[in-house]
């Protein structure tokens, strides 16, 4: 981000916008600071956010400049400190050169290609329900549906959810769109099939499966953040992979208590110079 005037070009990345004691704040360190903060600042406003982020920098570097004055950066645990935030910058700044090298317009035509445009279509059902407290009124009411009652009727007059007044219609959804139990049964059911009771965290139900279509497939456009993001993971694993594998690495120290016990979660101990 940075402040442009109506008038002026927009800045460069190292032109200087405040100094403390002499030593610069850059809008390029106001674009860092808007990476590390800036998603605490949803909704303000593009100037507020600016002027927040350059005082942050600017208290950052006041109080910093004085721990140096003091020494403070000579004590083992600041040194820790300072050791670990440079590593994770170093890791941060070369994993998105990383990236950026292996997600290009190729990589990302070829994910969307094989995940979305070449898999098979995801299904969406069309179905009505009966949401009941107990596995027998659930049981009444597939009586009711038996002795000839239209399935609209039944779920108006024993259903407690909220589609009771549209005849227990619930419209399209996907199957992650609703609870693990209830989608299991809708999308093993064929169109016109009544369920036996089916239990969930909201009580029993009894459900017809009105429709099935295939979910519309987006386009390269639509679907182009989403590609990226299911690449990165998936390139990230394969370069996190392949780095460990050439990396010599060996664990040491996680001795007795809980770590022994459970080498996956090994003990934290509290900073010690």
């Amino acid at each position: 981000m940075a402040a442009e005037s109506a008038a002026g070009p927009a800045p460069e990345p190292n032109d200087v916008i405040a100094k403390v004691n002499g030593s610069p704040i850059t809008y390029a360190d106001v674009a860092l600071a808007d990476e590390n903060m800036g998603g605490s600042l949803q909704g303000v406003s593009e100037q507020m956010r600016f002027q927040y982020l350059l005082s942050a920098l600017i208290d950052r570097k006041v109080v910093a400049e004085t721990a140096r004055e003091k020494h403070v950066d000579d004590d083992p645990g600041a040194k820790r400190r300072i050791a670990y935030a440079q590593e994770k910058a170093l890791r941060d700044f070369y994993w998105l050169q990383l990236m950026q090298s292996r997600i290009n317009d190729k990589a990302i035509e070829a994910y969307y290609r094989k995940n979305i445009a070449e898999a098979p279509a995801k299904k969406e059902a069309h179905a009505e329900h009966i949401l009941v407290s107990s596995k027998e009124d659930a049981q009444k009411a597939e009586a009711e549906l038996k002795g000839g009652k239209s399935f609209n009727d039944v779920a108006k007059e024993f259903s407690t959810g909220p589609s009771a007044e549209n005849g227990g219609d619930l419209g399209w959804f996907k199957k992650g769109d609703v609870v693990p139990a209830f989608g299991d049964a809708v999308f093993a059911m064929k169109p016109g099939e009544v369920s036996d009771p089916v239990q969930t965290q909201f009580g029993w139900h009894v459900i017809k499966l009105l429709e099935m279509r295939d979910v519309k497939k987006p386009t390269l456009e639509e679907a182009r953040q989403d590609v990226i993001r299911g690449l990165a993971q998936e390139e990230g694993q394969k370069l996190m992979k392949e780095m460990r594998a050439e990396a010599d690495i060996e664990i040491v120290g996680a001795d007795g208590g809980e770590a022994s016990a459970n080498p996956d979660r090994p003990r934290i101990v509290p900073d010690a110079p």
